[in-house]
């Protein structure tokens, strides 16, 4: 199986969070076990918050890695730590100049066999909920698309974990969701009717200028075609060109 199969059948199993037998600690395992097959990487470990603060960890590939993440969680140190504190990827492509910024994860590190890190962010909408840390035995790091192909598949686990609901979701729950998305789908195309009359725009203009206002307004384009069509928004807030002409 070559990468680009893993990483579909990955991204199917995270993103899967309806089948009967996947839960939180099924989903974070495979994000564990996918990150080391897809990048490479010798061991993985996944980190979440719980609600009281810190980092607790959630998957490990091997007792090597699980090691990794009970040290940082007791130092308060390490690329893990520090990627879930700031939001971003934390690379540490040689220990051995990385003693002075972890002076106990980094020796640590070294002593169970590891010369290169990489920590990920779990996040959903720009909130940090965990990290992902991705353990090397040589130096010199992942490759970028590497790094970029298992952020992508702690986003999508991110997302599944979010929503994941103990109780398994019925056939009526799934017909309520697919109407509500034709129902949202059509609100949007009577905007778009509202705003292409108004502007003397086409309809592929005026459904431009619905996402751009919702893009710069940081709202979801179904909410401002809901506001337009309950007359809560004004089409010339839209359209201010329009308006000032």
């Amino acid at each position: 199986m070559n990468r680009e199969q893993q990483l579909a059948e990955a991204l199917v199993g995270l993103a899967d969070s309806f089948a009967d037998d996947v839960d939180p600690v099924v989903l974070l395992d495979r994000l564990a076990t996918n990150c080391r097959e897809i990048t490479g990487a010798d061991a993985v470990g996944v980190m979440v918050a719980p609600l009281r603060g810190g980092l607790r960890t959630m998957a490990v590939t091997d007792d090597r890695a699980a090691l990794m993440e009970l040290f940082q969680l007791q130092t308060d140190e390490g690329p893990c730590v520090d990627s879930y504190r700031l939001g971003e990827r934390v690379d540490a492509t040689d220990l051995v100049s990385s003693t002075n910024r972890w002076p106990l994860v980094a020796r640590f590190a070294r002593q169970a066999g590891f010369q290169a890190v990489h920590a990920l962010p779990l996040r959903v909408h720009q909130q940090t909920i965990g990290a992902v840390n991705l353990l090397l035995t040589g130096p010199g790091g992942l490759p970028e698309l590497d790094l970029n192909l298992a952020q992508a598949l702690a986003d999508v686990t991110a997302v599944a974990l979010v929503n994941w609901n103990p109780y398994p979701i019925r056939p009526d729950d799934i017909s309520t969701r697919v109407q509500g998305a034709i129902a949202a789908k059509a609100t949007v195309e009577i905007a778009g009717g509202m705003l292409a009359e108004y502007g003397g725009l086409s309809l592929a203009k005026a459904y431009t200028a619905l996402r751009t206002y919702a893009l710069g307004t940081d709202l979801r384009p179904t909410l401002v075609a809901h506001a337009l069509v309950q007359r809560t928004l004004l089409l010339e807030a839209v359209l201010p060109a329009h308006a000032t002409g």
